[in-house]
């Protein structure tokens, strides 16, 4: 069961899949929800697990800016205990369960 959301948005769909690839080796998350948008030039993606294992992913998506520039990297943040409207507007069809 998951408790937490980490939504990341990073500016091309390269680097997003390398802080992505981050924050799922950082921790036991799953990816619930990715996003295109300006034709691939804005991604945003969503991870979904316990509250320690997103901030985890998280903290590592922070860190992986050095590796994709520190301009790319927009928004990482986790959101605990998320309301039901906001797992709606996130789009996140399906959610990862244990």
């Amino acid at each position: 069961m998951w408790n937490a959301i980490g939504v990341v948005e990073v500016t091309g769909y390269a680097n997003t899949v390398v802080v992505m690839d981050t924050m799922l080796k950082a921790a036991q998350v799953g990816i619930v929800s990715f996003h295109k948008t300006l034709g691939g030039k804005m991604v945003r993606g969503v991870v979904a697990g316990e509250v320690s294992a997103v901030e985890a992913s998280v903290e590592a998506a922070w860190d992986s800016k050095n590796r994709i520039g520190e301009e790319n990297m927009k928004v990482a943040v986790c959101i605990s205990n998320p309301h039901p409207e906001v797992v709606k507007l996130m789009n996140m069809l399906e959610c990862p369960t244990d």
